[in-house]
């Protein structure tokens, strides 16, 4: 006989827990680049950590993981060749093509975007070090090129993480405050 008892029961996720809330309905993001956008339209409607500089302006560091303060960089220039040095965490957004030739250590979010002036652009990697920790966000159209006969080539990774993208966001992190085992 099968057991119609179901696995997960609780108060109303899967914890039997009452303190614990799990929502029935999924959360599901169905457009992440728009996602995204919206939460850099409302960081520029607040004025937090947000920034939108020209390439000849750019520091050499923005925002703060310790405690989390993710910055929103926007790059006003139509493109972004990085000679110097970046270092941050949040968001980054460059219009059509981004090209590396220095050191990049990123945590969180680069989103490079085309327009309909320039339907397509480029993510460059020449002669550029460093890391993204996160996502790379390349809008359809968007190049992935990574040139691989400069001094420093295999020197640069980009790693998927999911911390580093909802802290970007301005989530914390998921913490787990009960637990509960079952041995059947």
């Amino acid at each position: 006989m099968l057991n119609t008892t179901p696995l997960f029961v609780g108060n109303p996720g899967n914890s039997g827990d009452p303190a614990v809330y799990q929502s029935q309905s999924p959360n599901i993001v169905v457009d992440e680049t728009q996602a995204v956008l919206d939460y850099i339209a409302a960081r520029k409607a607040s004025g937090t950590n947000y920034f939108e500089v020209a390439s000849t302006g750019l520091a050499a560091t923005y925002g703060s993981l310790n405690p989390p303060q993710p910055a929103v960089v926007v790059i006003t220039d139509s493109s972004l060749k990085l000679a110097t040095s970046l270092t941050g965490f949040g968001i980054l957004v460059v219009p059509n093509d981004f090209e590396i030739n220095s050191n990049l250590q990123w945590t969180g979010i680069v989103m490079v975007r085309t327009s309909s002036t320039s339907p397509t652009g480029q993510f460059l990697v020449n002669s550029g070090a460093g890391s993204i920790n996160g996502a790379l966000m390349l809008q359809a159209g968007t190049q992935f090129i990574l040139n691989t006969t400069s001094a420093n080539a295999g020197n640069f990774a980009i790693t998927y993480s999911c911390t580093a993208i909802d802290l970007a966001m301005g989530n914390p992190p998921l913490k787990v405050i009960s637990q509960t085992e079952t041995s059947y």
